[in-house]
């Protein structure tokens, strides 16, 4: 059962930075009076704070009056959109909360029109975390495109927890890569070799391996091939060494299959569009395996049980054994 203090709480953050981090990243950072206790893996929901109709317009009344329905700019109505916590901060009087976003539609449209001072509104943290081992000392992170930001912090809490720690970090191309680049040390091209490349991760003593699809950044080739080629030159015990993955799910059913046939403990932090955050809605399910269910699966949801699941546990092609199930 949660503790009091554990409840997600539905507060107005101020915008204190959003700065432009790559071609359609960014980095928003949200001030708040206060916020739960919370962890790697957890994430918010956010929406514009009550009040502030910024990208909406007003819409006419069958009378040709204005009424008080608001819709966005593009039609598209902006529900509560969900985001991966990449960074916390408890300062004496505030909390500090980082959020990096990519911007392509209506909400990360609005996002990236904020400002300092402005605010937003804030439902959270939401979700289940990043599980760290007692046992295991290695720590190994796998992440592409978007799903870098969650990363960002475990690294940090791993850090905390005196891990061996290495990330993977992949993108299409060098300019799609939310990371910043150490002026000192270039990301290998050799998939072997990890380096303190990355600012982000080089202040919490975490080393990187960088790829790119199309080769303009560190090793050629999607971040899966660079796991593989790490792993094989880096051989780590599966009893000491637990990986954890976010990022398109065609990548983590990758490096969840790479793990499976190692005998590697896989945590996967999935994603999926999260309209209420809190179980009401039933939209964001996730096919998972249960002996117990006639069917040998169920569904369970990303926002409650979730976001992060073991990969052992996910069905990841449930196309065949869907029917029934609606």
């Amino acid at each position: 059962m949660q503790e009091f203090n554990d409840i997600p709480v539905l507060q107005t953050a101020t915008v204190i930075a959003n700065d432009r981090l790559c071609r359609e990243h960014l980095r928003i950072i949200l001030r708040l009076d206060s916020f739960a206790t919370a962890s790697p893996g957890q994430f918010v929901h956010i929406s514009p704070a009550q009040g502030d109709h910024r990208g909406y317009h007003r819409l006419d009344d069958t009378e040709g009056g204005a009424s008080d329905a608001w819709r966005a700019d593009c039609f598209d109505p902006l529900l509560r959109r969900a985001f991966s916590i990449a960074g916390l901060r408890r300062r004496s009087d505030s909390v500090e909360i980082d959020l990096i976003y990519r911007e392509v539609g209506t909400a990360t449209n609005w996002m990236a029109s904020l400002g300092h001072g402005d605010t937003a509104s804030v439902l959270g943290p939401l979700g289940n975390l990043f599980p760290i081992s007692n046992r295991k000392r290695a720590a190994w992170m796998v992440a592409g495109g978007v799903g870098l930001p969650p990363m960002l912090w475990l690294a940090a809490a791993l850090a905390d927890h005196d891990r061996k720690t290495v990330a993977f970090c992949g993108a299409q191309t060098r300019d799609l890569l939310a990371l910043t680049m150490d002026r000192d040390q270039s990301p290998s091209p050799d998939a072997s070799l990890a380096t303190c490349c990355a600012a982000e991760f080089a202040r919490v003593n975490t080393p990187v391996v960088l790829s790119t699809d199309d080769g303009s950044l560190g090793f050629h080739g999607h971040i899966g091939q660079a796991l593989s080629c790490y792993h094989e030159s880096n051989p780590t015990p599966a009893d000491d060494l637990v990986v954890y993955t976010c990022g398109p799910e065609r990548m983590m059913r990758f490096v969840s299959d790479f793990c499976g046939e190692r005998g590697i403990e896989c945590k996967v932090c999935m994603e999926r569009a999260m309209a209420c955050g809190t179980g009401t809605c039933q939209s964001c399910v996730v096919p998972i395996h249960d002996d117990d269910d006639r069917d040998g699966w169920r569904y369970r949801l990303c926002c409650t049980d979730g976001p992060v699941f073991d990969s052992r546990d996910i069905v990841w092609e449930p196309s065949s054994c869907v029917a029934g199930k609606g």
